[in-house]
C-alpha cells in the first residue's frame, strides 16, 4: 500500500526549499482554516446584524422625531413648545452619546478580530507555502476595506483548494495509519521476544562462566577460545621447537544489521549456549569424579615470563659450546621472580644440588597426560634459584611461591630451569603447557 506525503518546494535565495506534510499535518491545517472561515463569516454576520439594528435605531429616532413634531404642533403656547424642544434635543445628545460609545467598542472588536484573521492568514500562507494575495506587511485602510475583504477571500480561496487536494487521500491515510498499528504491534511482540531470548542468554552465559571459574579452579586451566603459538625470532640466538597442539577456535562474527539474520542469529546462539552448559556441565561432574588427578596436574606456567632461552632438547652448550641434551626450558626472568607450583604436591628436594644450583623438587602425584585420559605419574624441578622458600616434606598448592629466580649453579644470567618428569623420564615441559595454556604464547629468543 502506498504512503501519501505532500512535498512542497520553494525557491529562494539559496535554492530549493523542501516541506514534508503528513496526514495529521493537513488535517490540522484544514481544521484551521475551516475554523477561520467561521469565525470570519460569523464576525461579518454580526456586524450585518448590528448595522440593521443601527438602522432600525435610526429609523425609531426618525419615527420619535415624527410624533414629537407632531406633539408640539400640538402646544398652542410658545413657552411649552421651547420645554419640549430642549427636553428633546437633551434626549437626542442623550442617545448621540451611547451610540458612540457603542460604535467604538464595535470598531475596537473588529479590529482585533481583523488582527488575529491576519495573523491567521499570514500563518496559513506560511504554512502552505502558496502565493498570498495580501502579504504579511499589508494593512486594511480605512478607505479600501471592500477591496481588503475581497482580497482575502481570494486567498481562502486558494488554501480551500489545496485542503482539498489533501483531503482526497483521507482514506490512504487512515489505512496507512491502520497498518502502522499493525506493524508497531508486531515490532513489540518482535521486541518482547528479543527479549525473553537475551534474558535466556544471559541465564546460560552465567552458568557457562561459573563452570568455567569452577573448572579453572580445579584444573589450572584457563577456558579461553585463543590458541598459544611458540614464535622465534630472527636473531643469531634463536632456536626452533616443536609444533603446539591445536587447541579449540572460534571466530569472531560481524554484526548482523537485519532483523530476519539477527533473529536467526539469536536462535543459534540459544543452541550454541545450551550445548555449551551441557557440554560444561559434563565435563565439571567428570572433573568432580577425577578433582584430585586434575590438582596434581602440572597445568600453570611455573612463572610470569613468557620468554625461553633454551628449550627442550639437543642445543650447544653454552660453556663448552659442544652439542647436548638439555632436559627442559629455561625461561629468562630478572633475578628475584617469584616461581610457583604449577600443581599441588609435595617438596621432594629443596637444596643446592650440583649445577642446578638451588633446586626444587616437587612430587605431585598421578595426573592426566595431555591429551588423554590415562593417568601418569608427575614430578617437577626448578633449578638455579637464588632463594629457595619451601622446606622438604611440605605440602604445596597450585599457585604457591616455591622460591625466587636467581643464576646459582651452571648458570650464565638469572633464568629458571624448569623439567617436568612422566613416569620417572624427563619430558617436554612444552606437552602440559601448550595443551593447558593454549591461550598463552611462549618466545625463544
Amino acid at each position: 500500500m502506498t504512503r501519501f506525503t505532500l512535498l512542497l518546494l520553494k525557491k529562494n535565495d539559496t535554492g530549493a526549499r523542501q516541506f514534508h506534510f503528513g496526514s495529521f499535518v493537513l488535517f490540522l491545517i484544514l481544521f484551521i482554516v475551516t475554523t477561520a472561515c467561521a469565525g470570519l463569516g460569523y464576525l461579518f454576520y454580526d456586524q450585518n446584524k448590528k448595522m440593521i439594528s443601527q438602522q432600525q435605531v435610526i429609523l425609531e429616532q426618525e419615527t420619535m422625531h415624527a410624533d414629537l413634531q407632531r406633539r408640539i404642533d400640538m402646544f398652542d403656547g410658545r413657552e411649552a413648545r421651547i420645554e419640549f424642544l430642549e427636553d428633546y434635543v437633551e434626549e437626542l445628545k442623550q442617545n448621540a452619546y451611547t451610540s458612540e460609545i457603542t460604535l467604538k467598542k464595535h470598531m475596537a472588536l473588529m479590529e482585533s478580530s481583523i488582527l488575529r484573521i491576519s495573523r491567521l492568514h499570514d500563518s496559513m500562507c506560511g504554512i502552505l507555502s502558496i502565493s498570498c494575495v495580501i502579504e504579511g506587511s499589508d494593512q486594511m485602510q480605512p478607505t479600501k476595506e471592500v477591496d481588503w475583504l475581497h482580497n482575502m477571500q481570494k486567498d481562502f480561496d486558494l488554501m480551500d483548494k489545496a485542503l482539498k487536494k489533501f483531503a482526497l487521500n483521507r482514506k490512504s491515510f487512515e489505512e496507512q495509519a491502520v497498518t502502522i498499528e499493525e506493524l508497531q504491534a508486531q515490532l513489540k511482540q518482535m521486541e518482547q521476544n528479543l527479549a525473553e531470548h537475551v534474558e535466556y542468554i544471559e541465564v546460560n552465559q552465567s552458568t557457562i562462566d561459573r563452570l568455567n571459574r569452577k573448572i579453572s579452579k580445579a584444573t589450572g586451566i584457563s577456558l579461553n577460545r585463543k590458541s598459544s603459538k611458540l614464535k622465534s625470532s630472527k636473531s643469531s640466538k634463536g632456536r626452533g621447537g616443536p609444533s603446539l597442539m591445536d587447541y579449540f577456535t572460534l571466530e569472531n562474527n560481524e554484526e548482523l544489521k537485519q532483523p530476519g539474520m539477527l533473529r536467526k542469529r539469536l536462535y543459534q546462539e540459544t543452541e550454541s549456549l545450551d550445548l555449551g552448559v551441557s557440554s560444561l556441565e559434563k565435563l565439571s561432574l567428570a572433573i568432580d569424579k577425577n578433582y584430585l588427578n586434575w590438582r596434581q596436574t602440572p597445568s600453570l606456567i611455573p612463572i610470569r615470563s613468557r620468554l625461553l632461552s633454551d628449550r627442550y632438547g639437543k642445543r650447544r652448550d653454552p660453556f663448552t659450546r659442544k652439542w647436548e641434551f638439555h632436559g627442559g626450558l629455561d625461561f629468562i626472568a630478572r633475578n628475584g621472580t617469584p616461581v610457583l607450583a604449577p600443581a599441588d604436591g609435595i617438596v621432594r628436594l629443596a637444596k643446592r644440588h650440583y649445577g642446578f644450583g638451588k633446586m626444587v623438587e616437587l612430587q605431585h602425584g598421578r595426573g592426566f597426560y595431555p591429551g588423554q585420559k590415562k593417568t601418569v605419574r608427575y614430578r617437577t624441578r626448578y633449578a638455579h634459584l637464588s632463594k629457595i622458600l619451601v622446606k622438604r616434606r611440605q605440602r604445596i598448592n597450585r599457585g604457591d611461591v616455591i622460591g625466587l629466580v636467581g643464576s646459582t649453579g651452571r648458570s650464565t644470567g638469572p633464568h629458571l630451569h624448569y623439567e617436568i618428569l612422566i613416569n620417572n623420564r624427563r619430558s617436554d615441559p612444552m606437552l602440559t603447557i601448550s595443551r593447558f595454556n593454549s591461550e598463552k604464547r611462549l618466545y625463544v629468543r
